[in-house]
């Protein structure tokens, strides 16, 4: 076969009971797709090729993300075809074939796509009667997946005459493939959308455990099993969650009015599931460490975060502090140097240089400059020339910026500005005006040290850093403890509700607690008291005992038949 239509056949992939497929290109939109052509036996028989037919139009009304898209439906020379959606992947039962099983994530997520889809397409009136691995398509994702062959598809709604021979079955005929049929589809009965649902439960169920729900090896077999037996317990590694392990047996109810009512009810389901396994798989996690020690990691960490905040807050703070001390201090230095050197300058302004006197300045700066904190003072006139210095070497020379720019003058009279010294350190450089009678006459330029404020910078830092960690290691202290005292009651009621899952219920905790674990521990005690009562009203041949606990577990007082008794442990 060469063409069907007018598509160009490329190559046969694949085949079904009733069909083949081919790799086909439409010339006419420049599409590769697929083509569906009916058997050639079966296209002898007029209600196959007509069946095949109507039921492939009703399938291509629907359009859903889960779907395969049918693009046309005809008939080229007697053969009756479908072209559609060509898809990239692998089949559900070959991917099977490959995994063995599917994680339970995987599964919850097709299962959820399943039911999308199913929902879509009931709503539409067109049950598909033959879900199977085979007819879903795993994209190369490995998670989204299509459903095909809408070939034995039933139109629920429709011309009363082209219904009444969709609807019902005929008797003794069994559409759909036998493994994965609903029971009322094994015994040939009228089908709604919970049969697509009881197929979908086989299908979660062979790809959760990796084994078919129903294994027998023929028909007769098979519809034994599926209308009278159930499938064998689900047991996985890790183990299935009870929430999916209670869907999928619902979904394989023998009577339809037990299972999900709809694809939408089934969807909800498995949101929900999905949700609550994302949940443990989160917590799974995060139990690599122990409550215990999360609450301790926790306190600590909220600890270490203010504790950064504020001693960052308290250091920025404090260096603004320290720094604008030492400015004020320096500044009054030098105002005090000013107001002393000024008369002396203003007699040296009015004189020839060969005049002036400036000895006296000089032995004010010698002695002014003796505070190991000055690392240089100076006096420079009007004019630029340093007259007095701390550095001798420095008298008679020029201090270009003053020469330059002039003697400044700022808010207060002078300016502070951070430069670096002859040795490479920061230092606090100031420039204070002398004036006298409202005339400039010099300035004079100190220069501080600022190494230590640095270094009590430093030393405030590291103490705050010691007494953060101290900090830190009490708050880890004291939240490992509370955790310890908070888990100690969780523990007591842990080991109850153990006991009573195994059937174990004859027993009272016994306590003296006024907070919420003495709820707890009233809530447990009312429930065992409950089972206790239902098991009185039907005695066993063994006497009722019930023990009560005292609150260090320490010893447990018995009653059997009516009698007391004390034990210890």
């Amino acid at each position: 076969m060469k063409r069907v239509g007018r598509y160009e056949i490329q190559a046969r992939i694949g085949q079904g009971a009733m069909a083949e497929v081919y790799r086909a290109y439409d010339p006419k939109i420049g599409r590769v797709l697929a083509i569906k052509v009916l058997k050639q036996e079966y296209c002898e028989n007029p209600e196959y090729a007509q069946r095949f037919i109507r039921e492939a139009r009703a399938a291509g009304a629907l359009s859903h993300p889960n779907i395969v898209t049918i693009y046309d439906v005809g008939d080229a020379d007697g053969y009756p075809y479908i072209a559609m959606e060509l898809l990239a992947g692998v089949s559900l039962d070959n991917a099977l074939l490959a995994r063995g099983q599917f994680a339970i994530g995987t599964v919850i997520a097709i299962g959820q796509q399943l039911a999308d889809a199913l929902n879509y397409a009931h709503g539409m009136g067109i049950v598909h009667r033959d879900i199977k691995p085979s007819n879903i398509m795993l994209s190369e994702d490995g998670r989204s997946i299509k459903i095909l062959d809408f070939g034995i598809a039933r139109v629920a709604e429709g011309d009363p005459g082209e219904a009444q021979e969709g609807l019902m079955t005929q008797v003794g005929q069994v559409v759909g493939t036998p493994r994965y049929m609903s029971p009322e589809q094994a015994l040939s009965r009228e089908l709604d959308g919970r049969s697509d649902l009881f197929s979908v439960g086989s299908v979660l169920y062979e790809i959760l455990t990796g084994n078919p729900a129903f294994n027998g090896n023929g028909i007769a077999t098979l519809a034994v099993q599926i209308t009278q037996q159930e499938p064998p317990p689900i047991n996985t590694t890790p183990a299935c969650p009870r929430g999916l392990e209670f869907i999928i047996w619902k979904l394989l109810e023998k009577k339809p009015e037990r299972r999900f009512s709809s694809g939408g009810t089934l969807l909800e389901a498995l949101r929900r599931e999905k949700e609550s396994h994302d949940a443990v798989s989160a917590e799974g996690r995060r139990r690599r460490i122990s409550l215990q020690a999360r609450l301790t990691l926790s306190a600590c960490a909220i600890t270490v975060a203010f504790l950064f905040v504020a001693g960052s807050f308290v250091i920025s703070r404090q260096n603004a502090t320290m720094k604008r001390l030492a400015e004020t201090s320096g500044s009054s230095i030098a105002s005090f140097v000013a107001t002393n050197t000024a008369v002396h300058a203003v007699e040296n302004s009015s004189l020839p240089e060969t005049s002036q006197d400036w000895l006296p300045v000089q032995a004010f700066i010698n002695s002014a400059s003796a505070d190991p904190n000055v690392t240089e003072m100076a006096v420079i006139d009007r004019q630029g020339v340093i007259r007095a210095a701390s550095d001798p070497f420095q008298v008679g020379t020029t201090d270009t910026d003053i020469q330059e720019q002039g003697i400044p003058a700022g808010d207060s009279g002078g300016r502070v500005a951070t430069v670096e010294g002859d040795d490479g350190a920061e230092m606090f450089q100031f420039t204070q005006p002398i004036t006298y009678a409202g005339r400039n006459f010099g300035v004079v330029e100190i220069g501080m040290q600022k190494a230590d404020l640095t270094s009590a910078a430093v030393y405030m830092r590291n103490m705050l850093i010691g007494l953060g960690i101290l900090v830190v290691a009490m708050v880890g202290c004291l939240s490992y403890m509370a955790a310890r005292t908070l888990l100690l009651p969780l523990r007591r009621l842990k080991a109850a509700l153990r006991d009573a899952a195994a059937g174990d219920v004859d027993f009272l905790i016994s306590h003296q607690r006024k907070d919420e674990f003495g709820e707890l521990y009233d809530s447990f005690n009312a429930f065992a008291v409950s089972v206790q009562s239902r098991d009185a009203a039907n005695p066993g041949p063994a006497p009722a005992e019930t023990v009560v606990l005292d609150e260090q577990g320490g010893g447990a007082t018995v009653v059997t038949s009516g009698k007391l008794a004390v034990v210890s442990r």
